[in-house]
C-alpha cells in the first residue's frame, strides 16, 4: 500500500497518506530517569502539506490535521509486542475501518486503514482500541489529535496558529524509578497523582497577551476534571466532542470525563507581563469512588505583550436540534441500563462484553433517528460513568437524576458541554440521560461503552449492529 501513492485527478484531491507504526520508546517525563513508553510515529507520503504535526517533548501521537471530504489512507505497523488496532475517536467511519477488537493485529502486522472524513470540523482523537489491553496501551502513550477544518469553521475569526492549541489531559503514577505505575481496582479504574498535558508534567504554556482556543482532550483511563482558572479567567467552552457550538457558552467550571474534548475561548488579552495562571481540577464529590480530588494540570505564564483584534463571535455554527417527535421510537425509548454484577463487574445492558455478541435490543437500522436511555440507577454501587458511542455523533436531549443522586450531580454536570454535538456523555450516579441519535449510514458492528478504560476493559462494553 505504501509504494501505491497516486495523483489527483480533476477535482479529487489527492489522499493523504500515512505510514504510521506503533512502537516501544522513551521519554523524559520527571528529572532524572526516561521513562519507557509507546507512542505512535507517523510519516507522510502523500496529500496535503504540513498534515502531520509532532507535538514537540511529547511520547504522544502526532496532531494530524485533516479537511472535511479528505480520503486518509493510513498503513499502520505493530511493533509494541502484542496486538493492536486503531479507534478514530469521534469519526463516522466504515465498521471494518473503525477499530473494533475483533479487527486487532498482531505484533510484527499492518493494517491499512482507508476512510473519507466526513465529519463536521472539530477536535477528535484516534486511540489504541485493544479488547483488555486499552486502558494499559493507552495510558503509556497510544492516543494522538485529529483537527478537523472545513470551510464553516474556517470563515470564523478564532484564534490560528500558535494561537490554537491541542491539550491531552492525562493522569498518572510513576514509581522511584520514573516508571509508569498502572494498579486499577474496580470502582475507580485508575487515578493518577501527577496530571500530564501533552505527555509532560508540570507543562507551561508560554502565552501572549492575546486569545487562545485551547482544545482540551480528555485522555485520561478514568478521571474526571472539574477545570477552572484560578485567577478567575471565564470559562467559555466554543467547542465539543463534535465541533463548534452554535453560540459560545460561560461556565462556572468546565466538566470534562475521559473521552470528551472541548475547546475554550481563553482570554489573555488584558493579563499583565509575567503573570501566571493555574488551569485546576477542582474538588468534587459525588461521582464515586475516589473521584474528585483537586490538582493542578497546567501552568499559563503570560510572557509577551502583543496587540490583539478578536472578539468573541455570538454565533459560531448552524446546528440543527433533533425534534423527538422525528425519532421514531419516540414513546418507546431504546434504554441501556448501566449494572453491577457480582463476580462480572459494572455492566452494560445486563452482560458484559462478547467480541461478536449482539442482543436483540442491540440491532438498529441504518440512517434511523432514535431516542437511547442510558440509566444509572440500579444496584448497591454507583459511580459516574462517560458513555461512549462509536460512529456517530448524538444530540443530549434531557437528563434527570434520582433524589439520592442530585448533591453530587450538582457539582458537576452544570460544567457539562451539553450543547451541539457529542459522541461521549457522563452519566453520573443516580442519572438517567436521554440521547437522539441518527445511527450511521454505514452498517456493521459498532461498539457503545464506557470510557473508563479500566471498566471498558473489564467487560462494560456492548455492540450495537446497524442492519440495512
Amino acid at each position: 500500500a505504501r509504494a501505491q501513492v497516486g495523483v489527483a485527478h480533476g477535482r479529487v484531491p489527492v489522499p493523504l497518506m500515512l505510514h504510521m507504526s506503533a512502537a516501544p520508546g522513551s521519554a523524559q517525563i520527571l528529572a532524572g530517569n526516561s521513562t519507557s513508553v509507546l507512542r505512535y510515529t507517523a510519516q507522510q507520503l502523500a496529500g496535503p502539506s504540513g498534515a502531520v504535526h509532532p507535538i514537540p517533548g511529547s511520547h504522544l501521537g502526532p496532531l494530524l490535521r485533516i479537511a472535511r471530504g479528505q480520503r486518509v489512507v493510513v498503513d499502520v505497523h505493530n511493533a509494541i509486542g502484542e496486538d493492536h488496532v486503531v479507534h478514530w475517536h469521534g469519526l463516522d467511519v466504515p465498521a471494518d475501518q473503525d477499530g473494533h477488537p475483533k479487527d486487532a493485529f498482531p505484533h510484527g502486522g499492518s493494517r491499512l486503514y482507508d476512510f473519507t472524513v466526513r465529519n463536521r470540523a472539530g477536535t477528535y482523537w484516534y486511540h489504541t482500541h485493544v479488547d483488555m489491553r486499552t486502558a494499559i496501551q493507552a495510558y503509556k502513550g497510544l492516543a494522538g489529535v485529529m483537527v478537523v477544518s472545513d470551510a464553516e469553521e474556517r470563515a470564523l475569526p478564532l484564534p490560528r496558529g500558535r494561537f490554537d492549541v491541542p491539550l491531552v489531559l492525562q493522569d498518572a503514577r510513576f514509581n522511584s524509578s520514573n516508571q509508569l505505575v498502572y494498579t486499577p481496582n474496580m470502582m475507580d479504574g485508575f487515578l493518577g497523582n501527577t496530571v500530564l498535558v501533552n505527555g509532560r508534567s508540570d507543562f507551561v504554556l508560554q502565552a501572549s497577551t492575546r486569545i487562545y482556543r485551547l482544545r482540551l482532550v480528555n485522555a485520561s483511563v478514568a478521571r474526571i476534571y472539574k477545570l477552572a482558572f484560578s485567577d478567575g479567567t471565564p470559562i467559555v467552552a466554543i467547542g465539543n466532542d463534535g465541533g463548534l457550538l452554535a453560540a459560545p457558552v460561560q461556565l462556572p467550571y468546565v466538566t470534562l470525563s475521559p473521552g470528551e474534548r472541548v475547546e475554550l475561548w481563553a482570554d489573555f488579552s488584558g493579563k499583565p507581563v509575567g503573570s501566571q495562571i493555574e488551569l485546576r481540577t477542582l474538588p468534587f464529590s459525588g461521582a464515586g469512588g475516589s473521584q474528585g480530588g483537586a490538582l493542578d494540570v497546567m501552568r499559563v505564564d503570560i510572557v509577551q505583550s502583543e496587540p490583539e483584534t478578536l472578539t468573541l463571535p455570538a454565533t459560531l455554527a448552524n446546528i440543527v436540534p433533533y425534534q423527538l417527535q422525528n425519532a421514531v421510537n419516540a414513546n418507546n425509548p431504546r434504554v441501556f441500563p448501566i449494572s453491577m454484577q457480582m463476580m462480572v463487574g459494572f455492566t452494560l445492558n445486563g452482560a458484559p462484553f462478547q467480541m461478536t455478541g449482539v442482543a436483540a435490543n442491540e440491532i438498529v437500522q441504518r440512517d434511523t433517528l432514535e431516542l437511547v436511555r442510558i440509566t444509572n440507577t440500579s444496584g448497591m454501587m454507583q459511580v459516574a460513568h462517560p458513555i461512549h458511542f462509536h460512529g456517530r455523533q448524538f444530540q443530549i436531549h434531557a437528563r434527570s437524576v434520582t433524589p439520592g443522586g442530585q448533591a453530587g450531580w450538582q457539582q458537576l454536570v452544570p460544567g457539562c458541554v451539553d450543547a451541539g454535538w457529542k459522541d461521549t456523555v457522563l452519566v453520573m450516579p443516580g442519572e438517567t440521560v436521554d440521547l437522539l441519535l441518527r445511527y450511521s449510514k454505514h452498517t456493521g458492528l459498532f461498539l457503545y461503552h464506557c470510557h473508563n478504560l479500566a471498566h471498558e476493559d473489564d467487560g462494560m462494553m456492548r455492540n450495537f449492529r446497524i442492519d440495512p
